[in-house]
């Protein structure tokens, strides 16, 4: 298991909820922008998983979903005293980021498999 890759693409994961709380995602028009976004993420996610081709790829990427839920909570928490409308999340929806993201990962996973075996890198 590559932990270095697996915290690199959970951390490149927050680079939606950064682009949402500097504004740029209302300022590029809503709802395409944050898709946009996801998009841009899963291609990085997958491309650098068929890149370093990991023993394991769709539980590394299964793991990168649950490190960037992880991270995306810590963010949360830190953005409490910057921004007034910021609001903590509950309990709940920890669990559900951190399933959703899980899930979100391993389909990438599977994703990256597919195209590893399809072009005969897998390991």
């Amino acid at each position: 298991m590559s932990w270095k890759l697996v915290v690199a693409l959970a951390a490149f994961g927050l680079l939606r909820p950064l682009l949402s709380m500097a504004g740029v995602l209302d300022a590029l028009g809503k709802p395409w922008s944050p898709l946009a976004a996801t998009a841009v993420i899963a291609v990085v996610w997958v491309g650098a998983v068929v890149w370093a081709r990991p023993a394991q790829p769709v539980l590394t990427l299964t793991l990168a979903g649950v490190g960037y839920a992880v991270l995306a909570v810590l963010l949360n928490l830190a953005a409490q005293p910057l921004f007034e409308d910021a609001r903590l999340v509950p309990g709940a929806g920890m669990i559900a980021m951190l399933v959703t993201n899980a899930l979100w990962g391993a389909v990438l996973g599977v994703v990256a498999f597919g195209i590893l075996r399809w072009t005969g890198r897998a390991r």
